[in-house]
């Protein structure tokens, strides 16, 4: 038990009553994170067959019993996408079928639940009386547990309220303000922007396990107004979006726009099916690049522009990304500002064509600078090196037709011809230092057959080079023209590669 008398949980500003029920404009959480620590209070006193006890906490804190339908009424409910799973919290946790709550709300609900349970069980496992120390926690909640309550008599002042808070040192998530501010804004459009927000951060959910919507808000504010740090996110829209019709359109715009969003993070979007295969494929490679700051001039291409310029500008954005990649020199903040910037004229309706966007791009690796990179680029990341090797095979010296091939690594894999264990008879040729130098470089690795990869182990290199020679691959079948597998050998393989590189990645 906490030593302090009391414990300051913060300010609480809700609006109403409204037949005999507040709503809860700042505090929400709190006040759910307590309600699911007296639920685990409840649920222990149930384990022990306590009934009385049991009664008496749920009655107290968690549910009235109408006295006409002597129904149960919750004292906290929460928003339409949460409230079933909660109650059912509140209810009986055992009872909950998980597979029935995949967003990734229900899962902060249900971890929530978990950990007050577990912290229940370790204070009756530690407490020499396990029920008085229940007891003690629920008087100390009930009485030292402290809260400032701020009622506003309708929404638009609770939501000025709400600002006037964070704005005195109160901490809150961008994604909490700017929700806030839009709903004050809306009106008596309140409703239709809270569907369109939850619509939103659905989408979003469904897309990735990963928290998006603070990243999402950024990208698309920056897809229209250009580079936006994300200090300064709540303020730039706040200064955009200053009426009731604003309000809603922004919300709507953001909703439509989440729809893209998440087809940006899983290519098999229904939303590719109107483009051509090759858009797929710049946008699955863009993600393995790690390129999430280009994202932002993808939206704005994708609101834009008609199909046939998207599967330009994307094949075009693939090859930027892959010469910053190898060149390297332009941190992340110089490509959002890059990226950013274009997208904003893209937006604006300034910037119509790849062409155009190419044209502002005044950092662009010259083929010149890209061929020297890539001859001596290392490359840590399998898949990585797959794709840059995968890709090589589609323009490599001698291939007649488009070759690609398989990206699925049961059928073709990676060979590091330098293993990356060394056996005794490469070390008699190897020395430690230089074998770490030169593992990892693309000209020490190759695609082929993942069967015929799994033989060869750190095979010498007179037996791997017999089975390399027999692939379909080009640039793995080069292998097989040089004597010795050394420093020489790796650095002419990557040169070759590198001069087919910059007509792979080519920006003209």
């Amino acid at each position: 038990m906490s030593k302090e008398k009391e414990y300051f949980l913060g300010s609480i500003v809700v609006t109403g009553p409204v037949e005999r029920r507040y709503e809860v404009v700042d505090g929400q959480q709190r006040l759910t994170s307590v309600s699911l620590l007296i639920s685990a209070i409840r649920d222990k006193f149930r384990d022990d067959n306590d009934h009385e006890a049991e009664t008496s906490i749920r009655n107290d804190f968690l549910a009235n019993v109408d006295r006409k339908t002597k129904e149960r009424e919750p004292k906290l409910t929460l928003n339409e996408v949460d409230n079933e799973l909660y109650q059912e919290l509140l209810e009986d946790k055992h009872a909950i079928d998980a597979l029935r709550y995949p967003r990734q709300s229900h899962k902060r609900l249900l971890a929530a639940a978990d950990c007050m349970r577990k912290y229940i069980d370790e204070i009756c496992e530690e407490a020499p009386d396990p029920e008085e120390a229940l007891h003690d926690w629920l008087d100390y909640l009930e009485s030292n547990l402290k809260v400032i309550l701020v009622t506003a008599p309708d929404d638009s002042n609770a939501f000025v309220i709400f600002e006037t808070l964070n704005d005195r040192g109160l901490e809150l998530a961008i994604s909490d303000l700017l929700k806030n501010y839009l709903f004050h804004r809306s009106g008596e459009k309140l409703e239709e922007t809270k569907n369109r927000w939850l619509t939103m951060v659905a989408t979003l959910e469904s897309a990735s396990d990963d928290p998006l919507v603070v990243t999402y808000l950024r990208h698309f504010a920056m897809s229209k107004y250009g580079l936006i740090r994300e200090k300064d996110l709540f303020g730039v829209i706040k200064k955009k979006v200053t009426s009731k019709k604003a309000a809603l359109q922004f919300s709507t715009e953001l909703s439509n726009a989440a729809k893209t969003y998440a087809a940006l993070i899983n290519t098999d979007h229904e939303l590719w099916s109107k483009y051509d295969a090759n858009v797929r494929d710049a946008v699955s490679a863009l993600n393995l690049l790690g390129m999430a700051q280009v994202r932002p001039l993808l939206l704005a291409i994708l609101d834009k522009l008609e199909p046939k310029k998207v599967s330009a500008a994307f094949k075009k954005l693939v090859a930027v990304a892959v010469r910053f990649q190898i060149v390297g020199g332009a941190g992340g903040g110089t490509l959002e500002r890059i990226y950013s910037d274009a997208a904003r004229g893209v937006s604006e309706g300034k910037l119509t064509s790849i062409d155009d966007i190419l044209k502002g791009f005044t950092t662009l690796p010259a083929d010149s600078a890209f061929i020297a990179a890539f001859s001596v680029a290392s490359i840590s990341k399998q898949g990585l090196a797959r794709f840059y090797l995968r890709m090589l095979e589609t323009a490599a010296p001698g291939v007649s037709g488009e070759l690609v091939p398989n990206a699925n690594t049961d059928r073709v894999n990676l060979e590091h011809v330098l293993p990356l264990t060394l056996s005794d008879k490469w070390t008699k040729d190897w020395s430690a230092d230089d074998a770490k130098a030169y593992q990892r470089r693309l000209g020490n690795m190759a695609i082929m057959a993942a069967k015929a990869n799994s033989s060869l182990g750190n095979d010498e290199f007179s037996k791997k080079k017999l089975v390399l020679a027999k692939s379909q691959f080009s640039f793995t079948k080069l292998i097989n023209e040089y004597e010795k597998w050394d420093i020489s050998a790796i650095e002419n393989r990557q040169l070759r590669m590198a001069e087919v590189a910059a007509r792979i990645w080519s920006i003209k």
